[in-house]
């Protein structure tokens, strides 16, 4: 009787995906496993990639290292407003990204009404006389350097409204040299 049972045992449980005697239910399982099809593994796998792409995005934002110089390159914008002492030249300087930054080296600032009346002015600058430009002008806050042209130093007193026309060339101390013409109105 004992040679009987074992191999009614041994039958059962050698039936593959049978629930025979003895069988662990846990064996089944491994038998009657269904494949997913390749629509499911889409469906599960594009939204991953997508959270994937998502995050290196913001992440490679984050890690991203600034190797843009801050070299300044350009003048960005010119402005000639009015100031208690007479006249005021603002301009902001630009790097190569467009973000402002300041520069070390030399200016030179002309202002030419188009009667022919000058006024010019050359001066050493360092980085420390870039500051916030005053409230009230149209570069207001921007990181810049203003010059004021007294009154005094005019022949006559400008023409109000009257079209002047702006040049500022910088020679920085340690790369090339660049200039800007603005067409501006005296305020």
């Amino acid at each position: 009787m004992v040679t009987v049972a074992a191999s009614a045992r041994a039958r059962t449980t050698a039936v593959p995906g049978g629930a025979g005697v003895g069988q662990n239910v846990g064996q089944s399982s491994q038998f009657n496993r269904s494949r997913r099809s390749v629509g499911a593994w889409v469906m599960i796998g594009l939204p991953v990639l997508l959270a994937l792409t998502f995050a290196w995005q913001v992440g490679s934002s984050l890690l991203r290292t600034e190797i843009v110089a801050r070299d300044a390159v350009a003048v960005s914008r010119v402005s000639l407003e009015s100031d208690v002492a007479g006249s005021r030249i603002d301009f902001v300087v630009v790097g190569r990204g467009g973000q402002e930054t300041t520069v070390s080296g030399d200016l030179q600032i002309k202002l030419r009404e188009p009667d022919g009346a000058v006024w010019q002015t050359s001066r050493t600058v360092t980085a420390a006389d870039f500051r916030p430009l005053p409230d009230g002008g149209l570069l207001a806050g921007r990181i810049g350097y203003s010059v004021i042209v007294p009154a005094t130093d005019w022949l006559r007193v400008p023409r109000r409204g009257g079209a002047a026309t702006v040049s500022v060339n910088v020679v920085p101390a340690d790369g090339t040299a660049f200039s800007t013409v603005a067409e501006e109105r005296f305020p």
